[in-house]
């Protein structure tokens, strides 16, 4: 009986991921550049302008896990494939993310409180705080208080083995969830499991091939950075490109079924 387990190979994915943006490159340059520029301008409607960017954001994430699958399986989507709206989709991958920082607010708190401990951080900011509320928000005081404070902060922090102990192990753990959750869109939105379980399912496929996603995450951020470097254009081309590429990514650990229809049935748990 064999026991072997996927492996990534993070050539395969790259290949495989640039293959697939190439099917159709101005579709996922438009959309990506449509869901930014929506969400953008819904950030300036009062009240309840930021809930709307948030649904626009989670309709620009649906619609680009949709179209990248659509291309790794050899289809060159369409505008209206990457648009679609699919509700249950939005909810299935808001509601993933949200469970995954509830779980990690607790963790964070633990950090900041420790680093703000160790860095007298309250002695500090209590000061500035009382200043804050005597003052008007304008008056340069203020602002030269909060600099001072930064400063004084920024030199405990530095001057305290623990503080700087609590910031490498915040972003070592930080990193280590970064990568075990590389594929959380993904899972949520093509396999048919709970938050938590979707959670989990990336921690168990992803722990064995740890460092080659660290090396995937690694690259890709270089993607990025060489579309920074090739202006704003680039930029809009890069990140598809690496949607493509953890999708192709995706497809060597977990396999290739859409186990709730995201393609065939907009209505789809």
């Amino acid at each position: 009986m064999s026991n072997t387990r996927p492996h990534l190979s993070v050539g395969a994915a790259i290949k495989a991921g640039w293959t697939a943006f190439n099917l159709a490159p101005w579709a996922f340059v438009g959309f990506l550049l449509l869901s930014g520029v929506l969400a953008q301008l819904a950030n300036f409607i009062p009240f309840i302008g930021g809930l709307i960017s948030l649904v626009i954001n989670l309709w620009g994430g649906v619609g680009m896990i949709r179209g990248a699958w659509m291309a790794l399986e050899g289809q060159a989507p369409s505008f209206a494939d990457f648009t679609r709206w699919n509700g249950v989709a939005l909810w299935r991958l808001f509601n993933r993310q949200f469970v995954l920082a509830l779980v990690l607010v607790p963790f964070a708190l633990l950090f900041l409180g420790v680093l703000m401990g160790a860095a007298d951080a309250w002695s500090v900011l209590s000061p500035l705080m009382n200043l804050a509320l005597t003052v008007d928000p304008s008056d340069p005081q203020l602002a030269e208080a909060g600099a001072t404070a930064v400063k004084t902060l920024a030199g405990n922090i530095a001057s305290s083995p623990l503080a700087v102990a609590t910031i490498v192990i915040a972003w070592l753990f930080a990193t280590y969830i970064q990568v075990n959750q590389t594929f959380l869109g993904f899972i949520a939105l093509l396999e048919d499991r709970g938050p938590i379980a979707t959670i989990t399912r990336g921690i168990t496929v992803v722990q064995g091939q740890w460092w080659e996603v660290l090396a995937l995450l690694i690259l890709q951020v270089v993607i990025v950075l060489i579309g920074f470097l090739a202006c704003l254009v680039g930029l809009f081309a890069a990140a598809p490109v690496c949607v493509c590429i953890t999708g192709a990514a995706y497809r060597q650990l977990f396999g290739t079924t859409d186990a709730v229809g995201l393609l065939s049935d907009p209505s789809s748990r």
